[in-house]
């Protein structure tokens, strides 16, 4: 049975899918929230413009995910790829998620993280890695929630001289 979605109904469905060129002010928007909010280092505009648009141009690189009701990006995705000795293979990394404000709590997290899910099956991926601080509670409910489990590791970093 085919089911008709009234406007109202149509603007309020969620629709995920891969960004393109034509979605780049709306993340770079978004990433400038979530910059804002996770209290990281103001970056260039110029900068961030530069590495999004050489992602969207080369999916080597990465892949984005936009999550949209009515027409406006709400959230957004960064998947990588990277090499897996432990797997034997290449995994997915899930770099970063962020759903703004008012499009929290419509499932678009779950939604994305399901499309990327189906993704790294079609793409003979074992499993999707990521990092989440200690102290955001929230985001590892959120994680939980949807099926990953914490691995008793610790990530360090060490910024490199001479390159900012």
């Amino acid at each position: 049975m085919l089911t008709v979605l009234s406007g109202r109904e149509q603007m309020d469905t969620p629709e995920i899918r891969w960004a393109t060129a034509q979605d780049m002010d709306s993340i770079l928007g978004l990433l400038e929230e979530y910059h804002e909010q996770e209290g990281y280092r103001r970056q260039s505009k110029e900068r961030l413009k530069a590495m999004l648009g050489e992602v969207l141009s080369n999916r080597t690189r990465g892949r984005v995910l936009v999550a949209a009701v009515g027409g406006e990006a709400l959230g957004y995705a960064l998947l990588i790829r990277r090499v897996s000795f432990e797997w034997a293979s290449e995994v997915a990394v899930l770099d970063e998620i962020f759903v703004r404000g008012k499009g929290r709590g419509r499932g678009l997290g779950r939604r994305m993280i399901s499309f990327l899910e189906e993704y790294a099956a079609s793409e003979g991926l074992p499993a999707i890695a990521l990092e989440v601080a200690s102290q955001n509670v929230q985001a590892r409910e959120f994680y939980r929630s949807v099926g990953f489990q914490r691995i008793d590791r610790e990530i360090y970093s060490r910024p490199v001289r001479g390159t900012r």
